[in-house]
């Protein structure tokens, strides 16, 4: 098979010219087509299994959307096989929901008939992607727009409402709803308006992309008060009255908790824009340690995390889904608390 790594599709005679490659190279499902030439598209593909025949049309699309599997025909969607680029888990959701048959360029393949069910992961060695596609939607500005977005997954939004509440400029909100289009992850319900399809899907490819490691600074403190929550309006109340007027926002174990109670906050955190001075620090009892410690100050690379914020107890707090993103590998039952936060019925609601 091609072994190419990172391979960028242009336009729809390079899709074509690929799949039937891929086609022709096929060693694990034994497609039938027509004799054609190498850089012609396969009109019919022919799967022969325990004695029967399953024909597929295929339809070639560079950049579907979750209304290209939606426009499929009920009637057709035994004998219509979408054929795309890269198959974003979104769209294969969508594929399994509607019993629609797709494939890509990197192997990855579903296949549905009655009494037929194939689905088959990507093979080894292939990279195959659109070349429009952004490097990572989940960095810097970008991800401005995946978190106003999941501050209300419900709601339908336009392109100006995301320009106003992330920041980011319209071109750049512009690349990304159309990438998300694109991903199944939005769909249009108008030409100028749109919503989120799944935030669980939208919320798990941020998670997986994330590195919270690399996007934030965080300094460590130990804190002579025992009581998170005394803490947390101490510091808050402190920095809101500070001549150093940093912003900042809560986060983990403590705005889980105040969002939805589980378990009892081991460690207070929240994000600043910048640290405060030695002198403040000492006023609160905050001595500075290499590990461990009650208090953790994030220092953010990008300061979307404080927009959208909310007001709980008198304290200020980073979104639901920023809330559970930074729950992840924590250890110290932060994903438990990230669990029960995500299950509750108020998660991600205004």
């Amino acid at each position: 098979m091609n072994s190419s790594n990172k391979t960028l599709i242009r336009d729809q005679g390079e899709l074509i010219r690929q799949f039937s490659q891929l086609v022709a190279q096929e060693k694990q499902i034994s497609w039938e087509s027509d004799v054609l030439p190498d850089d012609s598209a396969p009109t019919e593909l022919r799967l022969k299994l325990d004695g029967k025949v399953y024909r597929y049309t295929p339809r070639y699309f560079i950049a579907p959307t979750a209304d290209d599997i939606l426009a499929v025909p009920a009637a057709a969607r035994t004998s219509v096989l979408l054929v795309v680029p890269k198959l974003a888990p979104t769209l294969i959701e969508l594929c399994r929901q509607h019993r629609v048959s797709a494939a890509d360029l990197n192997g990855r393949i579903y296949l549905r008939a009655p009494g037929l069910l194939v689905d088959r992961g990507a093979l080894p060695g292939r990279d195959f992607r659109v070349e429009l596609e952004p490097r990572n939607v989940f960095v810097g500005k970008s991800v401005r727009i995946v978190r106003t977005l999941l501050t209300d997954h419900e709601r339908v939004w336009s392109q100006a409402e995301i320009v106003q509440r992330t920041g980011a400029s319209s071109g750049l909100v512009s690349r990304i709803i159309t990438h998300l289009l694109r991903q199944g992850l939005l769909r249009k319900t108008d030409p100028r308006r749109f919503h989120v399809v799944s935030p669980s899907l939208l919320l798990d490819a941020w998670v997986e992309a994330d590195d919270f490691a690399r996007r934030v600074t965080t300094h460590r403190f130990s804190a002579l008060s025992g009581d998170p929550l005394a803490l947390a309006h101490s510091v808050s109340n402190a920095l809101a009255n500070s001549p150093e007027a940093p912003r900042f926002a809560f986060t983990q174990w403590i705005a889980a908790w105040l969002r939805k109670p589980y378990t009892e906050p081991p460690v207070m955190s929240l994000y600043l824009s910048r640290l405060p001075s030695p002198g403040f620090l000492e006023s609160l009892g905050l001595r500075p340690v290499s590990d461990a410690g009650r208090v953790w100050f994030h220092l953010p690379n990008d300061e979307g995390v404080f927009l959208e914020r909310r007001t709980v107890n008198n304290l200020p707090l980073v979104t639901d889904a920023q809330i559970y993103l930074d729950l992840q590998r924590t250890g110290l039952r932060g994903p438990e608390q990230a669990a029960a936060l995500r299950e509750w019925e108020g998660f991600c609601r205004p």
